[in-house]
Protein backbone atom coordinates (compact mmCIF):
# COMPACT_ATOMS: atom_id res chain seq x y z
CA UNK A 1 0.00 0.00 0.00
CA UNK A 2 1.27 3.58 -1.35
CA UNK A 3 1.91 5.70 1.68
CA UNK A 4 -0.19 9.01 1.69
CA UNK A 5 1.55 12.26 1.28
CA UNK A 6 0.68 15.25 3.24
CA UNK A 7 -0.36 18.23 1.38
CA UNK A 8 1.18 21.67 2.25
CA UNK A 9 -0.58 24.73 1.70
CA UNK A 10 1.60 27.80 0.94
CA UNK A 11 0.08 31.31 1.63
CA UNK A 12 0.13 34.65 0.03
CA UNK A 13 1.61 36.89 2.74
CA UNK A 14 1.10 40.79 2.72
CA UNK A 15 2.88 43.54 4.85
CA UNK A 16 2.52 46.59 6.17
CA UNK A 17 4.42 49.47 7.94
CA UNK A 18 3.40 52.35 10.24
CA UNK A 19 5.61 54.71 10.96
CA UNK A 20 4.28 57.14 14.01
CA UNK A 21 5.11 60.96 13.71
CA UNK A 22 4.94 63.20 16.08
CA UNK A 23 6.30 67.17 16.20
CA UNK A 24 6.89 67.93 19.97
CA UNK A 25 7.99 72.10 21.26
CA UNK A 26 8.54 73.35 23.64
CA UNK A 27 6.95 77.17 25.01
CA UNK A 28 8.02 79.42 27.75
CA UNK A 29 5.69 81.89 28.97
CA UNK A 30 7.92 84.18 31.51
CA UNK A 31 5.49 86.36 33.40
CA UNK A 32 6.50 89.64 34.76
CA UNK A 33 4.74 91.59 37.56
CA UNK A 34 3.24 88.60 39.12
CA UNK A 35 1.67 91.10 41.81
CA UNK A 36 0.53 93.50 39.47
CA UNK A 37 -1.38 90.14 37.44
CA UNK A 38 -3.09 88.95 40.58
CA UNK A 39 -5.02 92.36 40.51
CA UNK A 40 -7.08 91.41 38.05
CA UNK A 41 -9.10 88.88 39.53
CA UNK A 42 -11.03 85.81 38.54
CA UNK A 43 -12.19 85.03 34.57
CA UNK A 44 -9.71 87.07 33.76
CA UNK A 45 -6.63 85.99 31.15
CA UNK A 46 -3.16 87.21 29.64
CA UNK A 47 -2.12 85.13 26.98
CA UNK A 48 1.68 84.46 25.95
CA UNK A 49 2.55 84.91 22.43
CA UNK A 50 1.12 82.53 19.68
CA UNK A 51 3.61 79.90 18.89
CA UNK A 52 3.69 77.15 16.26
CA UNK A 53 3.69 73.11 16.74
CA UNK A 54 3.30 70.50 13.84
CA UNK A 55 1.91 73.20 11.45
CA UNK A 56 -1.28 74.78 14.50
CA UNK A 57 -0.46 77.61 16.10
CA UNK A 58 -1.29 77.64 19.71
CA UNK A 59 -1.03 79.84 22.93
CA UNK A 60 -1.37 79.86 26.70
CA UNK A 61 -4.34 81.50 28.98
CA UNK A 62 -2.87 82.53 32.03
CA UNK A 63 -5.66 83.21 34.84
CA UNK A 64 -3.61 84.96 37.86
CA UNK A 65 -7.06 85.14 40.03
CA UNK A 66 -8.28 81.63 38.78
CA UNK A 67 -11.00 80.78 36.09
CA UNK A 68 -13.96 79.71 38.26
CA UNK A 69 -11.81 78.83 41.07
CA UNK A 70 -10.40 81.68 42.73
CA UNK A 71 -8.36 79.77 45.18
CA UNK A 72 -6.34 78.28 42.68
CA UNK A 73 -4.07 79.87 39.66
CA UNK A 74 -5.50 78.49 35.90
CA UNK A 75 -3.56 77.32 33.02
CA UNK A 76 -4.64 76.31 30.08
CA UNK A 77 -3.05 75.54 26.15
CA UNK A 78 -5.21 76.92 23.41
CA UNK A 79 -5.62 76.06 19.94
CA UNK A 80 -5.91 79.03 17.92
CA UNK A 81 -5.65 77.57 14.35
CA UNK A 82 -9.16 78.31 12.72
CA UNK A 83 -11.23 75.06 11.90
CA UNK A 84 -8.99 72.57 12.84
CA UNK A 85 -8.61 68.84 14.37
CA UNK A 86 -5.54 67.72 15.53
CA UNK A 87 -4.95 65.49 18.26
CA UNK A 88 -1.94 66.67 20.63
CA UNK A 89 -0.97 66.12 24.27
CA UNK A 90 0.60 68.78 26.67
CA UNK A 91 2.71 69.20 29.83
CA UNK A 92 2.44 72.32 31.71
CA UNK A 93 5.18 72.19 34.17
CA UNK A 94 6.26 75.80 36.52
CA UNK A 95 10.11 75.95 36.26
CA UNK A 96 12.93 76.44 38.93
CA UNK A 97 14.26 80.47 38.36
CA UNK A 98 17.45 79.42 40.06
CA UNK A 99 17.86 76.12 38.95
CA UNK A 100 16.14 76.52 36.03
CA UNK A 101 14.35 72.25 36.56
CA UNK A 102 10.65 72.40 35.30
CA UNK A 103 8.50 70.99 37.35
CA UNK A 104 5.34 68.93 36.20
CA UNK A 105 2.36 70.05 37.28
CA UNK A 106 -0.43 68.86 34.56
CA UNK A 107 0.01 66.43 32.04
CA UNK A 108 -3.11 66.03 29.77
CA UNK A 109 -2.91 63.04 27.60
CA UNK A 110 -3.37 62.91 23.17
CA UNK A 111 -6.50 63.78 22.84
CA UNK A 112 -8.34 65.42 19.83
CA UNK A 113 -8.10 69.93 20.00
CA UNK A 114 -10.61 71.46 17.40
CA UNK A 115 -11.29 75.27 17.05
CA UNK A 116 -15.24 74.65 18.43
CA UNK A 117 -15.78 72.53 21.43
CA UNK A 118 -12.23 71.37 23.22
CA UNK A 119 -9.80 73.65 21.80
CA UNK A 120 -8.38 74.21 25.55
CA UNK A 121 -6.84 71.79 28.08
CA UNK A 122 -6.15 70.43 30.68
CA UNK A 123 -10.37 70.06 31.43
CA UNK A 124 -9.66 71.35 35.07
CA UNK A 125 -9.31 74.79 36.64
CA UNK A 126 -7.49 73.95 39.30
CA UNK A 127 -3.74 74.08 37.68
CA UNK A 128 -1.93 75.40 41.30
CA UNK A 129 -3.69 76.66 44.30
CA UNK A 130 -2.34 79.94 44.82
CA UNK A 131 -0.87 79.77 48.61
CA UNK A 132 1.00 76.90 47.30
CA UNK A 133 2.14 78.10 44.48
CA UNK A 134 3.73 81.05 46.62
CA UNK A 135 4.62 79.47 49.39
CA UNK A 136 6.89 77.02 47.11
CA UNK A 137 9.26 79.74 46.08
CA UNK A 138 8.31 78.90 42.00
CA UNK A 139 7.49 82.98 42.11
CA UNK A 140 11.13 84.70 42.42
CA UNK A 141 11.40 88.53 41.86
CA UNK A 142 7.26 88.77 41.19
CA UNK A 143 8.15 86.90 38.26
CA UNK A 144 6.22 83.41 37.27
CA UNK A 145 7.68 81.07 34.37
CA UNK A 146 5.72 78.60 32.72
CA UNK A 147 6.76 75.64 30.54
CA UNK A 148 4.69 74.31 28.00
CA UNK A 149 5.23 70.92 26.10
CA UNK A 150 3.33 70.35 23.22
CA UNK A 151 3.47 67.09 21.39
CA UNK A 152 1.23 67.15 17.88
CA UNK A 153 0.24 63.89 16.45
CA UNK A 154 0.76 63.62 12.67
CA UNK A 155 -1.13 61.14 10.43
CA UNK A 156 0.60 58.46 10.90
CA UNK A 157 2.89 57.20 7.04
CA UNK A 158 2.11 54.06 5.90
CA UNK A 159 3.95 51.79 3.49
CA UNK A 160 1.69 49.41 2.00
CA UNK A 161 2.24 46.60 -0.51
CA UNK A 162 -1.67 47.15 -0.73
CA UNK A 163 -3.45 49.80 -3.24
CA UNK A 164 -3.77 52.93 -1.87
CA UNK A 165 -6.56 54.03 0.13
CA UNK A 166 -9.12 56.77 -1.93
CA UNK A 167 -7.82 60.28 -0.99
CA UNK A 168 -10.09 62.10 1.86
CA UNK A 169 -13.47 63.79 1.79
CA UNK A 170 -13.66 66.96 0.22
CA UNK A 171 -17.59 67.36 0.89
CA UNK A 172 -17.00 70.52 3.30
CA UNK A 173 -15.41 72.22 1.04
CA UNK A 174 -17.50 71.61 -1.64
CA UNK A 175 -20.62 72.91 0.88
CA UNK A 176 -18.29 75.58 1.87
CA UNK A 177 -18.28 76.59 -2.25
CA UNK A 178 -22.35 76.33 -2.59
CA UNK A 179 -22.90 78.42 0.63
CA UNK A 180 -20.49 81.40 -1.21
CA UNK A 181 -22.23 81.36 -4.41
CA UNK A 182 -25.60 80.47 -3.81
CA UNK A 183 -25.61 78.47 -6.94
CA UNK A 184 -28.77 76.22 -7.42
CA UNK A 185 -30.62 77.80 -4.15
CA UNK A 186 -34.11 76.69 -4.34
CA UNK A 187 -35.54 78.66 -1.35
CA UNK A 188 -35.75 82.21 -0.22
CA UNK A 189 -36.06 83.65 3.43
CA UNK A 190 -37.45 86.94 4.68
CA UNK A 191 -36.06 87.63 8.29
CA UNK A 192 -37.76 90.75 9.83
CA UNK A 193 -38.52 91.47 7.12
CA UNK A 194 -35.34 91.90 5.47
CA UNK A 195 -34.86 89.40 2.57
CA UNK A 196 -31.86 88.69 0.23
CA UNK A 197 -31.34 85.61 2.51
CA UNK A 198 -31.67 81.85 0.13
CA UNK A 199 -30.30 78.57 0.92
CA UNK A 200 -30.69 74.96 -0.80
CA UNK A 201 -33.74 72.40 0.62
CA UNK A 202 -31.96 69.78 0.69
CA UNK A 203 -28.79 71.08 2.95
CA UNK A 204 -31.16 72.69 5.01
CA UNK A 205 -33.05 69.32 5.75
CA UNK A 206 -30.19 67.48 6.03
CA UNK A 207 -28.54 69.57 9.34
CA UNK A 208 -32.39 70.85 10.90
CA UNK A 209 -35.39 67.96 11.96
CA UNK A 210 -37.55 70.85 11.55
CA UNK A 211 -36.61 72.18 8.33
CA UNK A 212 -37.10 68.52 7.45
CA UNK A 213 -40.45 68.08 9.04
CA UNK A 214 -41.37 71.71 7.24
CA UNK A 215 -39.66 70.16 4.22
CA UNK A 216 -42.02 66.82 4.42
CA UNK A 217 -45.32 68.91 4.96
CA UNK A 218 -45.05 70.83 2.05
CA UNK A 219 -44.24 73.88 4.02
CA UNK A 220 -41.40 75.14 2.33
CA UNK A 221 -42.14 74.63 -1.23
CA UNK A 222 -39.94 74.98 -4.54
CA UNK A 223 -38.65 78.44 -5.45
CA UNK A 224 -40.98 79.31 -2.46
CA UNK A 225 -40.37 81.79 0.54
CA UNK A 226 -40.03 81.48 3.96
CA UNK A 227 -40.97 83.74 6.55
CA UNK A 228 -39.15 83.99 10.12
CA UNK A 229 -39.90 87.15 12.68
CA UNK A 230 -38.90 85.78 15.89
CA UNK A 231 -35.10 86.15 15.11
CA UNK A 232 -32.60 88.98 13.80
CA UNK A 233 -31.07 88.97 10.52
CA UNK A 234 -27.51 88.75 11.64
CA UNK A 235 -28.38 85.74 14.09
CA UNK A 236 -30.13 84.11 10.98
CA UNK A 237 -27.26 84.49 8.85
CA UNK A 238 -25.30 82.93 11.35
CA UNK A 239 -27.19 80.09 11.71
CA UNK A 240 -27.29 79.48 7.91
CA UNK A 241 -23.29 79.60 7.72
CA UNK A 242 -23.00 77.27 10.39
CA UNK A 243 -25.20 75.10 8.79
CA UNK A 244 -23.18 75.06 5.37
CA UNK A 245 -20.07 75.20 7.51
CA UNK A 246 -20.18 73.31 10.52
CA UNK A 247 -18.39 76.19 12.25
CA UNK A 248 -19.27 79.25 13.61
CA UNK A 249 -18.56 82.95 11.73
CA UNK A 250 -15.30 84.89 13.14
CA UNK A 251 -17.54 88.25 13.84
CA UNK A 252 -14.22 89.75 14.44
CA UNK A 253 -15.81 93.35 13.66
CA UNK A 254 -17.90 93.02 17.04
CA UNK A 255 -17.42 93.78 20.88
CA UNK A 256 -17.28 91.12 23.34
CA UNK A 257 -20.67 92.12 24.43
CA UNK A 258 -21.90 92.23 20.86
CA UNK A 259 -20.75 88.60 20.36
CA UNK A 260 -22.16 87.42 23.28
CA UNK A 261 -25.52 88.54 22.72
CA UNK A 262 -25.36 86.58 18.96
CA UNK A 263 -24.03 83.37 20.65
CA UNK A 264 -27.10 83.93 22.99
CA UNK A 265 -29.83 84.31 20.01
CA UNK A 266 -28.00 81.66 18.33
CA UNK A 267 -28.54 79.01 21.12
CA UNK A 268 -32.45 80.03 20.60
CA UNK A 269 -31.96 79.68 17.31
CA UNK A 270 -30.02 76.02 17.61
CA UNK A 271 -32.52 75.00 19.87
CA UNK A 272 -35.44 76.17 18.16
CA UNK A 273 -34.39 74.13 15.00
CA UNK A 274 -32.76 70.96 16.88
CA UNK A 275 -28.97 71.58 15.63
CA UNK A 276 -28.03 69.85 18.68
CA UNK A 277 -24.05 70.44 18.18
CA UNK A 278 -24.33 74.10 17.61
CA UNK A 279 -26.02 74.23 20.66
CA UNK A 280 -23.58 72.46 22.51
CA UNK A 281 -20.80 75.08 21.07
CA UNK A 282 -22.86 78.06 21.89
CA UNK A 283 -23.21 76.27 25.71
CA UNK A 284 -19.30 76.09 25.85
CA UNK A 285 -18.48 79.81 24.47
CA UNK A 286 -20.87 81.10 26.81
CA UNK A 287 -19.29 79.31 30.14
CA UNK A 288 -15.91 80.96 29.00
CA UNK A 289 -17.60 84.37 29.15
CA UNK A 290 -19.21 84.64 32.02
CA UNK A 291 -19.46 87.91 34.06
CA UNK A 292 -20.57 89.22 37.34
CA UNK A 293 -23.19 91.55 35.07
CA UNK A 294 -24.60 88.69 32.62
CA UNK A 295 -24.45 85.37 34.89
CA UNK A 296 -28.37 85.69 35.78
CA UNK A 297 -28.84 86.47 32.06
CA UNK A 298 -27.04 83.16 31.22
CA UNK A 299 -28.34 81.33 33.57
CA UNK A 300 -32.29 82.17 33.24
CA UNK A 301 -31.19 81.04 29.06
CA UNK A 302 -29.75 78.00 30.35
CA UNK A 303 -32.67 77.12 32.46
CA UNK A 304 -35.28 77.97 29.39
CA UNK A 305 -33.45 76.06 26.87
CA UNK A 306 -32.68 72.94 29.16
CA UNK A 307 -28.16 73.74 29.17
CA UNK A 308 -27.44 71.64 31.91
CA UNK A 309 -23.87 71.92 31.50
CA UNK A 310 -24.17 75.77 31.09
CA UNK A 311 -26.50 75.87 33.74
CA UNK A 312 -24.11 74.15 36.26
CA UNK A 313 -20.77 76.87 34.87
CA UNK A 314 -23.37 79.67 35.92
CA UNK A 315 -23.66 78.32 39.60
CA UNK A 316 -20.40 77.31 40.54
CA UNK A 317 -19.94 80.64 38.84
CA UNK A 318 -22.38 82.59 41.40
CA UNK A 319 -21.09 80.41 44.27
CA UNK A 320 -17.34 80.96 43.55
CA UNK A 321 -18.58 85.35 43.43
CA UNK A 322 -20.31 84.50 46.57
CA UNK A 323 -16.86 82.98 48.25
CA UNK A 324 -15.44 86.18 47.32
CA UNK A 325 -17.36 88.45 48.86
CA UNK A 326 -17.30 86.64 52.60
Amino acid sequence: MAASRAMTTVLDTATSTCTPETVQRKHVFDIRGYSQHKLLGPNTYISSGPFAVGGYDWNIRYFPGGYLKPKYVSVYLELLTASARVRASCDLSIVNQRTGVASLVSRTPPMVFSSDLTRFAPSTAKFKKRSKLEASGFVQGDRLVIECVVTVFMYPTVVRTTPEVEPPSDLHRDLAKLYESKAGADVGFVVRGQQGFSAHLTVLAMRSPVFMAHLRNGRMGFSGCFTINHMQPEVFEALLYYIYMDSLPAMLDMDADRKREITMDLLEAADRFAIQRLKLICESALSKTLEANTVVTTLTLAEKHHCQKLREDCLEFIASSVDQMK
